[in-house]
C-alpha cells in the first residue's frame, strides 16, 4: 500500500530572473510561472518586496487554472479576468470602472493584494 508523505516544509520552486526592463518596471510575472525582476534593482530589500508581490500573482495564475477561472488572473494581450470579470486591455492599459488605467495601477484589485503581501 502506498502512502503520501507530506514535507514538514514550504518549497518554491518559482523561476527568479534578473533581465533589462523599461523604466517605472520592476518586475514582472509570467503566465509559465517565473518571475522577471528589472536588472537594475540592487537593494536587497526592494528585490525581496518584489518578489513578495509577483508570487502573489503567480499564485493567482495557478489558482485560475485550478478553478477553471473562477477565482485567479489571467491576461493576455486584449484582456485580463480577475475573479471571473473580464477588463479590456490594450496599449498597456486596462479598462477598470469604466476609465483605461495603465499597467500596474495600484487600485487594480489583484494589484492591491499583491501590494499587501509585500508587507508580510
Amino acid at each position: 500500500m502506498a502512502f503520501k508523505l507530506k514535507a514538514p516544509f514550504e518549497t518554491d520552486n518559482t523561476p527568479i530572473y534578473f533581465r533589462e526592463k523599461p523604466e517605472g518596471i520592476l518586475g514582472v510575472a509570467t503566465k509559465a510561472g517565473s518571475i522577471i525582476i528589472n536588472e537594475k534593482v540592487e537593494d536587497p530589500k526592494q528585490i525581496e518586496k518584489i518578489i513578495l508581490h509577483e508570487t502573489d500573482h503567480t499564485n493567482k495564475f495557478k489558482e485560475f487554472e485550478k478553478t477553471n477561472g473562477l477565482r485567479g488572473l489571467y491576461y493576455d494581450d486584449n484582456k485580463v479576468i480577475h475573479n471571473n470579470k473580464t477588463f479590456a486591455r490594450k496599449n498597456g492599459k486596462i479598462k477598470y470602472q469604466g476609465k483605461w488605467r495603465p499597467d500596474g495601477w495600484p487600485g487594480f484589485p489583484w494589484e492591491v493584494t499583491a501590494y499587501n503581501a509585500e508587507k508580510k
